[in-house]
């Protein structure tokens, strides 16, 4: 049944399935508590899901009501279930007054719907919007904010936690200051802007190398015989596209 196994960074394991057959047996859900027995009560299954980034969609568009994601889906032609989930990249809170369009990352069950949203566009609020598979950012650890992709916040070897904005010794969920001229990145060591900030010249320079390493950022070539098992966590992003 299974033809390999590795562990992910953030902790989750992969499994790769032989077959078809092999892959609908764990969905039906009497399979999965058989398969999870054998596991901590903390373990799921994780369904394989494909993202792609939306860009310049009206923000008067609620993602989290069901009912807009389904005219979606029915405008699209996908079935139902094709899209699980959607977030704006940025948090509305940080949406510039009278800001018409963000950027939204969708989640969808299956690499057609995921196609379908590349190649053909959706109809969002009246609005003919476009695509592109995401690309994974590169990976910065939110306690002391390095780019190195070698460890995350958990794992983090660094004793205090690093403010992501201001650069201070606390958790940057705690800071208060607003005014961005009051910011200061821990990676490039300057004022006016926050670590986390997509305008971060450390962070481009490593997107720009995440780039091109993922050329084919258009393509889907995926497969339905996969499917993660991984601890429920909470998962934080601070991108600020």
């Amino acid at each position: 049944m299974f033809l390999s196994v590795r562990r992910l960074p953030h902790g989750g394991v992969l499994y790769e399935l032989d077959s078809v057959e092999s892959t609908n047996w764990f969905n039906i859900p009497a399979h999965r508590s058989k398969f999870l027995e054998h596991f901590g009560t903390e373990i799921v299954i994780k369904d394989r899901s494909f993202h792609v980034l939306v860009e310049n969609v009206p923000i008067s568009f609620v993602l989290d009501n069901q009912a807009a994601l389904a005219e979606v889906k029915k405008k699209a032609g996908l079935k139902p279930r094709s899209i699980y989930r959607g977030r704006y990249i940025k948090p509305i809170a940080r949406h510039n007054p009278g800001q018409p369009t963000a950027h939204i990352i969708l989640t969808f069950g299956t690499k057609e719907g995921a196609n379908h949203a590349i190649k053909h566009g959706l109809s969002i609020k009246g609005k003919k919007v476009y695509g592109r598979k995401l690309i994974q950012e590169p990976a910065r650890c939110l306690k002391c904010h390095a780019f190195d992709g070698a460890h995350i916040a958990a794992e983090c070897p660094q004793e205090h936690n690093t403010c992501g904005t201001c650069s201070n010794q606390h958790r940057t969920a705690a800071c208060t200051i607003t005014d961005q001229n009051h910011f200061r990145c821990k990676n490039c060591e300057v004022d006016s802007h926050a670590a986390w900030s997509c305008e971060c010249p450390t962070f481009i320079s490593k997107w720009e190398s995440h780039k091109n390493r993922n050329k084919d950022a258009m393509n889907f070539v995926l497969t339905s015989m996969v499917r993660c098992l991984m601890p429920k966590m909470n998962m934080c992003t601070a991108c600020s596209v």
